[in-house]
């Protein structure tokens, strides 16, 4: 009978901080895992800049493929070749856009 108080008295009981420490971090860890599975979800959805292309930005790539086309020489003469060759007239196309 001795020896079964003995055994008895010297049980430890666990401590509440281990379970609320493990709680926590299993916790923290599914938080972290929802927000990044968020994350990659909403980045997957925001299209990107060049999935959509609106008109005036295909005319304006028009417009900078045509300039790039245009002669080096310094000559007085290239010069004003490249100048009638240019197309100025939608260079204020996009002014009624600007918002002052």
């Amino acid at each position: 009978m001795e020896q079964m108080n003995m055994n008895t008295g010297t049980q430890t009981p666990q401590t509440p901080e281990e379970k609320k420490s493990v709680g926590a971090t299993v916790s923290v860890i599914i938080i972290v895992l929802v927000l990044a599975l968020g994350g990659y979800y909403f980045l997957k959805q925001v299209p990107t800049g060049s999935d959509v292309l609106t008109p005036a930005e295909t005319q304006a790539d028009s417009a900078i493929s045509s300039l790039s086309t245009q002669g080096t020489s310094t000559d007085l003469s290239d010069i004003q070749k490249d100048l009638d060759a240019t197309d100025l007239s939608g260079l204020d196309a996009g002014l009624s856009d600007i918002v002052i």
